[in-house]
């Protein structure tokens, strides 16, 4: 009996993943992950910053190769580092919105997540002069009434798949190379973190790997587009 409850939990558990947080599933509407295509061209995506000095070493890599990419930023950290945030769009790259604070517990206060969204946007467009077009949730975690409120606001949910489940914990370099290069599929949403939270957490194995990680993927016959162009919608409002 004892085993057979704890097979349902496990399923019960592996269910509600899925639905709610897994970075492929569509079962509450359109949430990209990649684009079906056979040419050999990904987006890659750095969310949680700004966060000095992460940031700004990943768009010295980014520069270095001519690479273009997708930040979801955090309210709370633009505003922090607003010549940071304006960095990212001088150089080129597209910026998304990834609510304000990060924090978990939003979901359940703000459970439409209208203010987490709405200040964020605010936030963007005071700092940036840009309003995003594309919207990330905080540990994808989405519902119907998060995605209708997006909706209402005229942003796109974009997902995407983890470089590496274990960046959180900031292993070598190598690796979260291995590991993102197995993931590595044409058309592709690939996702890092160039900050943690609101926190000033250290990313400085993840910028290795992304400097490791370019070109190797150029070797592969890849291109980097920012998540517009991959998924032909517009980057702003």
């Amino acid at each position: 009996m004892e085993a057979l409850i704890a097979v349902c939990i496990l399923i019960f558990a592996g269910m509600f993943y899925y639905l709610f947080f897994s970075s492929r599933s569509q079962i509450f509407g359109r949430f990209p992950y990649h684009l079906k295509t056979k040419e050999k061209i990904i987006a890659l995506t750095f969310d949680d910053g700004p966060n000095p000095p992460f940031t700004e070493k990943i768009l010295n890599i980014l520069n270095r190769y001519n690479v273009k990419a997708t930040f979801f930023v955090v309210g709370k950290n633009i505003e922090r580092n607003p010549d940071l945030a304006r960095a990212i769009i001088y150089a080129g790259h597209t910026l998304g919105d990834h609510g304000y604070s990060h924090i978990f517990s939003k979901y359940f206060t703000d459970f439409s997540f209208k203010s987490e969204i709405s200040r964020a946007q605010i936030a963007i467009k005071r700092i940036t002069g840009k309003t995003p077009a594309l919207f990330r949730p905080p540990w994808l975690f989405r519902h119907p009434w998060l995605l209708s409120t997006l909706k209402q606001n005229n942003l796109m949910p974009v997902s995407g798949v983890f470089g590496s489940e274990l960046e959180i914990f900031q292993p070598p370099a190598e690796i979260l190379v291995k590991k993102a290069i197995s993931k590595i599929r044409p058309g592709i949403i690939l996702i890092f973190h160039d900050g943690y939270n609101t926190k000033r957490g250290s990313r400085s194995q993840t910028v290795e790997a992304v400097n490791l990680l370019i070109p190797k993927l150029f070797d592969l016959g890849y291109k980097f587009v920012t998540v517009d162009h991959l998924l032909n919608v517009p980057a702003y409002q």
